[in-house]
């Protein structure tokens, strides 16, 4: 029986998005316009497998993010190749919901889980995708989640009058359970770890990665990471571009 790591893995294809989100935590982390996403292509894909598959591991779920990963060019294919490998209980992937042509949605009904996240851009895109073909399609074939993001964390600032310490950091923290990122040379409990590219593990062999992903002691980032950290309202580096962006996402959703 291979060795099962609970929780949810991310694999990040793409270091591009439709949108221009401030404070984006892979693509303008800290925001200071670092990007810290490289593109996958299918070999690199396979690569993170192989892994799997050499140290006899199994992910209870495998999440696909961007970036927007509707805008990699090989996304059908990366998504069948995964699937073909029996290396996860769930595969799942997340997305702005503004690139629905019908070869991705195609390619999106093949998933367990497709998770819409949603931001304060004019309409409610999660109401008009609600109210569409395109989600009755969809939610037929997969299991179609909406995730409202109104605010985005600013990473390394304290709200105030709360209490912190990197044990608290560390226990109130969600990401070190469903944020747990998946790449060629190293895992991390975090994406924000991953951003900082620290606190990772190798894959060097199984006993390793399985006490890692288990661990409840506290990474070394912890000490400087509150959580909850402050909140700022969503805001976008380029407006117009989202905005336009936005407006052919709703043309796309409508007409399909």
């Amino acid at each position: 029986m291979p060795n099962v790591l609970p929780g949810s893995f991310d694999l990040h294809i793409i270091d591009t998005c439709n949108l221009n989100c401030k404070g984006c935590v892979v693509l303008d982390y800290l925001q200071d316009g670092r990007i810290t996403n490289s593109r996958y292509e299918l070999s690199d894909v396979k690569e993170v497998i192989e892994n799997l598959t050499r140290l006899d591991l199994h992910l209870e779920e495998l999440k696909i993010l961007g970036g927007e990963p509707t805008l990699h060019t090989n996304l059908d294919e990366i998504v069948d190749y995964l699937l073909s490998t029996n290396r996860f209980d769930f595969l799942s992937l997340v997305t702005n919901g503004l690139n629905f042509t019908p070869k991705i949605v195609n390619t999106l009904k093949k998933l367990d889980r497709l998770v819409i996240s949603v931001y304060p851009l004019e309409e409610d895109l999660g109401d008009i995708i609600q109210a569409s073909d395109l989600y009755k399609d969809l939610s037929s074939h997969v299991d179609v989640s909406f995730w409202r993001q109104n605010g985005f964390h600013l990473w390394g600032e304290e709200e105030d009058n709360i209490p912190y310490s990197t044990k608290l950091n560390w226990e109130r923290c969600y990401q070190k359970d469903t944020c747990r990122v998946i790449t060629k040379k190293h895992l991390y409990r975090c994406t924000t770890t991953y951003s900082e590219k620290k606190d990772m593990c190798t894959w060097d062999n199984t006993q390793q990665v399985v006490d890692f992903i288990n661990s409840d002691i506290p990474l070394s980032h912890c000490a400087v990471c509150p959580f909850p950290p402050k909140l700022q309202k969503w805001e976008s580096n380029n407006l117009p571009i989202d905005t336009k962006n936005f407006h052919r996402g709703i043309n796309l959703i409508k007409n399909y």
